[in-house]
């Protein structure tokens, strides 16, 4: 019932980039299920076995999940007017789209190169089939991209006063409530890059008698606490509990630094040969991210102690108006203002 409220007092570039968003993921999903029927139909030895090229399958499944992790993300920041969250959005579906033209490229090359699953005078009839899939799914990530950036700028100036609102006049506890913001989006983008990278290495790159096949597996776990705790700590600004987590983020970026390594050692070469160059941009992005987080996880931390934590538990509703701090006002109609003259 809240959420139907708050979708109905939305302003109309923020409904429009929702369903645009929805229209997006199920326009992928499907043309991601048309391409991979197909490809099941005239391909061979696709899930024979663990160690079957499963690679088709992969990609086909990044990108769906990375359609809807998209619409959540929209979603959740256009609900809490977090214009920082939604240009994150927009980053992220500019992500979509080159995971669209990464698996273009690796399939062509995944039928061509695969004698096992198909010859080569079938791999150009199934190229041929699939191939308008592939761009469509390409050109729809595209044009949204394009869509969303100009939705993106309406719905800045619909949601400017947002921070304002919520954290009052104060130009540094606005820089540390943007920051702390910043941080939350980049937490989530973590979530997806470290879970869709293990459960890529673990289906393409590992047998279960590897010896990392275990410790890959136990990562997502130990992920997805990593990130809990992030949250929490961030909430609470617990500085011990942030520097834990910034530890473990420089364990996590030493790892995917060894996974690059790795992949280019001439000895993994066979292991590495099909998956090298999509596997290598994505660690490459997660990456970036996990450096970034690290950076912004060092601005947050700088900020504990200066009144951001009030301010978001008056946002949140965790304290009562009695509670909150001068820079706001009610005014005759009951409504919360700011009060500039402090």
């Amino acid at each position: 019932m809240a959420i139907s409220e708050s979708f109905r007092k939305m302003p109309l570039s923020a409904k429009v980039a929702c369903w645009l968003a929805g229209l997006q993921a199920l326009t992928i999903i499907g043309l991601e299920v048309a391409t991979l029927v197909t490809v099941l139909r005239y391909v061979e030895n696709v899930f024979s076995s663990w160690s079957s090229d499963k690679s088709v399958a992969i990609y086909f499944m990044l990108l769906v999940i990375a359609a809807l992790y998209g619409v959540f993300l929209l979603v959740g920041g256009v609900l809490n007017g977090d214009t920082i969250q939604i240009i994150g959005f927009c980053v992220f579906n500019l992500f979509t789209m080159s995971l669209a033209i990464f698996r273009y490229f690796q399939v062509q090359s995944w039928l061509r190169s695969d004698e096992r699953a198909v010859v080569v005078a079938a791999s150009e009839y199934v190229l041929n089939i699939i191939r308008p899939e592939m761009v469509a799914s390409m050109a729809v990530t595209g044009g949204m991209t394009v869509a969303f950036g100009v939705l993106t700028y309406f719905m800045y100036h619909s949601f400017g006063w947002e921070i304002y609102k919520r954290v009052g006049a104060d130009l540094k506890v606005r820089r540390m409530f943007i920051n702390y913001r910043v941080l939350v989006l980049l937490l989530k983008l973590n979530f997806f890059m470290f879970v869709g990278f293990a459960v890529s290495y673990i289906i393409l790159i590992l047998k279960s008698s590897d010896p990392e096949f275990a410790i890959t597996v136990a990562l997502v776990p130990l992920t997805l606490a990593v990130l809990y705790l992030a949250f929490w700590s961030l909430r609470r600004e617990s500085l011990w509990m942030m520097w834990t987590v910034v530890v473990l983020l420089c364990a996590s970026s030493a790892y995917f630094v060894f996974k690059v390594a790795r992949m280019y050692d001439p000895k993994q070469e066979e292991k590495y040969a099909t998956q090298r160059p999509m596997m290598t941009y994505y660690t490459i992005v997660s990456l970036v991210v996990v450096a970034a987080t690290l950076r912004q996880a060092a601005a947050c931390m700088a900020g504990f102690g200066y009144g951001l934590k009030e301010r978001v538990e008056i946002t949140r509703g965790k304290r009562s108006d009695m509670e909150q701090i001068q820079d706001y006002y009610v005014n005759a109609a009951g409504d919360r203002r700011m009060n500039l003259d402090g």
